[in-house]
């Protein structure tokens, strides 16, 4: 699969395989086709220049010997002697004079090697001859040579021909001789042309082994450069490595120094924060001291004055106001216990802990405090994770009192555990209306809640103890009606750091 994954466009790996491989293609039929052509071209020139020389061997012999008598047997003496001369050479395979100066044109003389057994290719007739001669008269007429095209002459005729005219005192066309050359010295090019196809399958095997060798070195260094990625990402020390590729070593450069820079922010965020949470805790003990000694007076006088005007009668009205009071002062002493809670300095202490006895601990401690309700732990067995059991404890607590209090006595609480790669995720949903929207951006702040008799500390104190652990806690729409809130805390030598 991972092979199959190099020959996809969209990964680089593959794209210079395919770039590769189609250059290494049209480069090779660019080349087939070139050199064939121009081996082709110089092999027919060769062949056009060597039957020109005969022929203008022949047209100065017939010229020679003008001033003879010229009767048909001293021309045939005369063709028949170039004949016995040109038969040594191998090249020429027809030689004819034709005759035009009588009502028909007649052969002077033809000669003709021996056709081969393999051969479909035979010496022309007088009309064929007569055909070819008139379909170049205008040229022939003005005393050229001429080179017919042998692929437009049909199979039977195939020869590399040259027509040779023969002009009298006056100027005047008055026979042609006609030279054919077999063209079996094309078998030269068959035979290159076959050669060259080997060498370019060759080359394209050569360059397809390169660019797939090519392709797969890249990828394996992208894979090198992606895991130790990872790594920096994970807020965990990248190797030492050389990419040997310029571009992809000054990219794992500009990645080990980006992830230095974070390192540096990270550092000073967190001693920001500590300083932070400590003024916090500095100032939410000096509150709480200001507040509560004040407080604690105010709760014995209020005793004292209770007790005394518990002597009135009824009718006085004094037993309204009273519960009031008492009731602002609870009120007021549980907002200074949850302030001391949330503004004090935590320090998780990391444990191992299977989550599945963990899970179920908590459900049934609750269930002795609360009261029966139905409660779902999706946890697989043998998981075990790494955190501060206590505060785990504290988080889930405060999230399942929540439910509760949402949904009374029909409360249906599920409460799912997994691990995915390197974070442990909680997912705690109920059946009960869920989050307003409004309150959704404020959910996790003090003094945000959507109880008439809440302060919101206790999500926000759910979120500094997640954040505690380098987690992130966060609430979604559960599938079915109800809230649904997600925890995820990372494990890994930074867990709690």
């Amino acid at each position: 699969m991972s092979l199959l994954r190099r020959f996809i466009l969209g990964s680089l790996s593959a794209r210079i395989f395919w770039a590769v491989t189609a250059a290494s293609i049209v480069s090779a039929f660019a080349i087939w086709n070139w050199l064939y052509s121009s081996f082709y071209d110089s092999l027919d020139q060769e062949a056009s220049l060597r039957m020109r020389r005969v022929a203008e061997a022949v047209l100065e012999e017939v010229y020679e010997t003008r001033n003879l008598e010229e009767n048909r047997e001293h021309r045939y003496s005369i063709i028949s002697s170039l004949w016995r001369f040109e038969k040594a050479s191998g090249l020429i395979q027809n030689l004819y004079w034709l005759d035009l100066r009588g009502a028909e044109p007649a052969f002077i003389a033809s000669f003709s090697h021996e056709l081969t057994s393999g051969s479909a290719m035979a010496p022309p007739t007088s009309e064929e001859a007569e055909d070819l001669v008139f379909d170049f008269i205008n040229e022939l007429d003005r005393g050229e040579f001429v080179f017919p095209n042998p692929y437009a002459l049909g199979a039977g005729r195939r020869y590399k021909i040259v027509l040779c005219p023969v002009l009298d005192g006056n100027g005047l066309l008055e026979s042609v001789i006609g030279i054919e050359a077999d063209m079996e010295y094309l078998k030269l090019a068959e035979d290159f042309r076959k050669t060259l196809a080997e060498g370019i399958i060759l080359a394209l095997l050569i360059s397809f082994m390169v660019s797939l060798l090519l392709a797969g070195n890249v990828a394996t260094k992208i894979a090198v450069l992606s895991r130790n990625v990872d790594l920096i990402a994970e807020g965990r020390q990248p190797e030492t490595i050389r990419l040997s590729i310029k571009e992809l070593d000054e990219l794992y450069q500009a990645f080990v120094k980006m992830a230095a820079d974070l390192e540096t922010q990270r550092a000073h965020v967190r001693r920001v924060f500590t300083r932070k949470l400590e003024e916090l805790a500095f100032t939410g003990g000096a509150i709480a001291h200001e507040i509560r000694n004040p407080l604690s007076a105010i709760e014995m006088h209020f005793g004292l004055l209770k007790r005394s005007l518990q002597k009135l009668p009824e009718s006085s009205g004094a037993s309204e106001p009273l519960a009031e009071i008492d009731q602002q002062l609870q009120h007021l002493r549980r907002l200074v216990t949850s302030f001391l809670n949330y503004s004090r300095k935590v320090e998780p202490q990391i444990e191992r802990v299977d989550l599945a006895e963990f899970c179920a601990k908590i459900i049934n401690a609750k269930k002795q405090v609360l009261g029966d309700f139905c409660a779902e732990v999706n946890v697989e067995s043998g998981l075990v994770a790494d955190f501060d059991p206590m505060m785990m404890q504290q988080i889930l607590e405060n999230l399942l009192n929540n439910s509760y209090k949402a949904c009374g006595g029909k409360l249906r609480f599920v409460l799912t555990a997994a691990r995915k790669d390197s974070i442990l995720q909680l997912r705690v949903s109920d059946n009960g209306p869920g989050v307003p929207e409004a309150l959704r951006s404020n959910l996790f702040t003090p003094f945000a809640s959507g109880s008439s008799d809440g302060n919101g500390f206790g999500l926000a104190l759910s979120r500094k103890l997640v954040e505690a652990h380098n987690g992130e806690i966060f609430y979604e729409d559960a599938p079915e009606k109800g809230a649904l809130f997600v925890i995820e805390v990372p494990q890994n030598e930074n867990s709690g750091s």
